[in-house]
């Protein structure tokens, strides 16, 4: 599945996700590739108590860190990891698009690596302006859009 858009609950709808994987009992992992421990620690406390899998590599935001190519590096190894693993379950690839839209990860190797995982294994993908080879591996595309948010208010939206 590929959630992708401007729209804001792309990462929202994947963890939605995520819980019912942990709760049928399926190893379930969340790797995200842009946003760090601080931004999501809410998240990753709730779901650690729900058996999801949810590895930080970074405090804060993969673009503020010195080397986000490396903190992306380190990302993928596990996100690999996950999708190579067995027994099969959930590998959600968060905000992916960003990885790839800032030339740390290629789009043909993520495909290629989602086309070779485990049978079984369910992915999702999410962020904004998702390249063709993401496309073309989804099975599933849902388009988020962004209508109205109150923090724009003045800045995007008058």
């Amino acid at each position: 599945m590929l959630f992708n858009g401007e729209g804001w609950g792309k990462s929202s709808a994947a963890l939605g996700y995520a819980v019912r994987s942990a709760g049928h009992g399926w190893p379930t992992t969340f790797v995200q590739f842009v946003k760090g421990g601080a931004w999501n620690a809410a998240e990753a406390a709730v779901s650690a108590t729900a058996g999801i899998r949810w590895p930080v590599f970074a405090p804060g935001l993969t673009w503020g860190a010195e080397d986000p190519r490396a903190l992306c590096d380190r990302a993928w190894a596990a996100a690999v990891e996950s999708l190579r693993s067995d027994p099969p379950g959930l590998v959600v690839l968060d905000e992916i698009t960003h990885a790839v839209e800032h030339g740390w990860l290629e789009a043909a190797t993520v495909a290629e690596e989602i086309r070779g995982r485990h049978p079984l294994t369910s992915v999702i993908l999410t962020g904004r302006e998702a390249p063709e080879p993401l496309c073309a591996v989804a099975d599933t595309i849902t388009g988020f859009t962004l209508v109205k948010h109150e923090s724009k208010k003045g800045i995007l939206d008058p």
